[in-house]
């Protein structure tokens, strides 16, 4: 296939624009339709047609080197599906059973010599249009619309786990905060709890007094115990 760019297709019918020609041909769902653009030039030799449609290039689908060559299309294109023929005054294209993916932007010129490869000089610009489907501008409209939400979304996603992890980050210092303070309350609450006279044991100690030398000791039953209470921990 041969691809020009939508910009250089543009300048090179500016640059032959007053032979240049630009028409719409609107044709409905199924039908059959025929393309024509005049040859307004003196020599007639390797004339084509190409099409550009939503894609960034356009195609060629097909070319003739003379009035009476055989007609070559590029790869992709079937002769099924489209027929060139000329009368040298007129190249005529002819569609078969058109649906949707036929509307675009269809031009014919030929190939001149500038330089050292040769330059394609266009003659006619026609916008094939299928009726009831939509409108090819819209459609192009519509692609750019996708394609510019397209190359948003990575912002967009990148916005969100911004968010998410500011909101995570928040949630943790926040936790480990709480977590930080209960164990100072709790330390702080030990000592007290080590005093509380609560927790005291209390023991009872029981003190005889020893007997003297030389005297009888006294009556069990008598001697009154010394009591002596002693906390321990």
């Amino acid at each position: 296939n041969v691809y020009f760019t939508p910009l250089r297709t543009l300048l090179m019918c500016f640059i032959s624009v007053s032979v240049c020609q630009f028409h719409t041909v609107s044709v409905r769902p199924a039908e059959d339709v025929t393309l024509m653009c005049s040859n307004f030039s003196k020599f007639f030799s390797h004339v084509f047609w190409f099409k550009m449609n939503s894609s960034p290039n356009a195609s060629r689908i097909s070319a003739m080197l003379s009035a009476e060559s055989n007609v070559s299309l590029s790869d992709g294109f079937h002769f099924s599906k489209y027929n060139m023929t000329s009368n040298i005054t007129n190249l005529f294209l002819k569609i078969k059973e058109v649906n949707f993916s036929d509307s675009g932007l269809y031009f014919c010129g030929q190939y001149v010599t500038a330089g050292e490869a040769p330059v394609p000089a266009v003659f006619t610009a026609t916008h094939l249009q299928v009726e009831g489907k939509m409108d090819f501008i819209d459609f192009i409209d519509a692609a750019f619309y996708v394609s510019d939400r397209l190359l948003n979304l990575p912002r967009m996603i990148l916005g969100c786990v911004a968010v998410f992890l500011t909101v995570v980050i928040v949630a943790l210092v926040v936790k480990i905060r709480t977590i930080q303070n209960g164990q100072a309350e709790r330390t702080n609450l030990q000592p007290s709890e080590n005093l509380d006279p609560d927790g005291l044991n209390y023991e009872v100690l029981h003190i005889r007094p020893k007997a003297k030398n030389k005297r009888r000791p006294a009556d069990e039953k008598n001697l009154k115990d010394n009591v002596l209470y002693a906390a321990t921990r």
